[in-house]
């Protein structure tokens, strides 16, 4: 309405790009006529347009969190010199992005400052501030396989520092999106993840070409940002052990390429092969796969739980199996060419249709303007998601294990929840 474009005119979105959200929020926001501008605390290391724009301010911030990331902890008077400066021009960003923008959305549970002042100052201003978690900003860390877990006081601490971030969004006025898989944290009604959706804008995707899959060999990609969390060892496995019953398949591994290179090679798959320990049907690549039409396949803990999660909203139309069930998913779908075909046909549609980026941007929009839909809400004391993402239920169970010996009960920081507490507890006691 004319209205709501006066009030939000111009919306932050940032700091943190995660998958091209980012990009495809502002893409959104700027078809729905809203002045929106994507603000990053460093450059993406796949190269997800993460290029500063505007103030020399934001070029110097951009570049001294890009410096802080990129070095190793070896160099901790370096690495603690830019992090410091980092955090010190983060100030005089947020009194610009202050007196710029009408409303903010936050990602990857992180903000401008990373402070509670900052909320603070933001609700007294009367600016709506949306945060998006989409996974590590806001999974427990004894159920994250992307975490170091070995050392039981580091994993404790990750734990508290988690568990603090989500509820310093809560505590300062924050509308938090999140999924039911990573909410563990939560104390407020959540808006669920799946009623949002992932916007995501991937060039030239309107003119793909239809998938092969009737050549001889079926093309399949797997593309690990980190192989062991992915899974890839158990996944190259899986390929070879259907090419032993004779299935004609052509695996091609990436590794350390830009964004635009595995868009490429997505674009000459007949499957994506994502992950094999996933809490969500379809995250970043396997999204970029359906954009071009390209289907994908999927393995995670999260898959018998998932449909009743998403509380009514659309299955994303991923192969989403059980670990267990990987392989076995893989050889149906090598020797079905079809039913690849309309796979990926599906999942082309429904991220056309129900994630295009004006229409993800459309419902957070509504969040920014206060509206709550019920059905988009769900309540963290329900979670009961154990096994996490990104290392065999085995793994995960040994960190619970470890941190309970290490801290008790506490150690879990699910003390509000006392339910899922005790799911935990006796999970862990049960043997590997």
């Amino acid at each position: 309405s004319r209205a709501l474009r006066v009030s939000l005119r111009r919306v932050f979105v940032g700091p943190t790009e995660v998958a091209g959200i980012v990009q495809g929020l502002v893409s959104g926001f700027v078809r729905l006529g809203i002045d929106a501008q994507a603000v990053l605390e460093s450059e993406h290391p796949f190269g997800y347009g993460s290029r500063a724009r505007g103030p020399m301010l934001l070029r110097a911030w951009l570049r001294s969190g890009t410096r802080a990331r990129r070095l190793p902890w070896r160099r901790p008077l370096a690495k603690g010199s830019a992090a410091l400066l980092h955090f010190a021009l983060a100030w005089p960003v947020l009194a610009w992005a202050v007196a710029r923008f009408d409303a903010f959305v936050f990602t990857y549970g992180r903000s401008i400052t990373n402070t509670a002042l900052e909320l603070w100052l933001l609700r007294r201003l009367g600016r709506p501030v949306v945060v998006l978690f989409v996974g590590s900003d806001s999974r427990p860390p004894y159920i994250n396989g992307a975490l170091q877990g070995e050392n039981v006081a580091r994993l404790a601490r990750d734990t508290r520092r988690t568990q603090r971030r989500v509820r310093r969004f809560e505590r300062g006025g924050a509308c938090c999106v999140n999924a039911p898989a990573t909410a563990h944290f939560h104390q407020a009604p959540v808006v669920n993840w799946f009623a949002i959706g992932f916007p995501r804008d991937v060039p030239g995707a309107a003119g793909v070409r239809p998938a092969r899959c009737s050549e001889p060999a079926l093309r399949v990609v797997h593309s690990p940002s980190n192989p062991r969390v992915k899974g890839t060892a158990r996944i190259q496995a899986a390929v070879e052990a259907v090419r032993a019953r004779g299935v004609a398949i052509e695996l091609v591994m990436l590794s350390g390429l830009d964004n635009t290179a595995v868009l490429a090679a997505l674009g000459d798959a007949d499957l994506v092969l994502d992950q094999l320990y996933s809490d969500t049907p379809m995250a970043g690549l396997a999204t970029e796969a359906a954009q071009l039409g390209r289907p994908a396949l999927v393995g995670g803990h999260f898959a018998a739980g998932m449909p009743a999660a998403l509380m009514g909203a659309t299955v994303p139309p991923s192969c989403f199996v059980e670990p267990a069930q990987f392989e076995r998913a893989l050889e149906t779908l090598a020797r079905d060419r079809a039913a690849l075909a309309a796979l990926g046909a599906a999942a082309r549609r429904f991220v056309v249709e129900e994630w295009d980026c004006r229409q993800v941007a459309a419902r957070v929009l509504r969040l920014l303007q206060g509206e709550r839909p019920p059905q988009w809400l769900f309540d963290p004391r329900a979670v009961r998601y154990l096994e996490g993402c990104g290392l065999d239920a085995a793994a995960a169970r040994e960190r619970v294990r470890r941190l309970l010996a290490y801290g008790g009960r506490a150690a879990l920081e699910l003390a509000d929840k006392p339910q899922l507490e005790s799911a935990f507890v006796a999970w862990a006691r049960e043997p590997s």
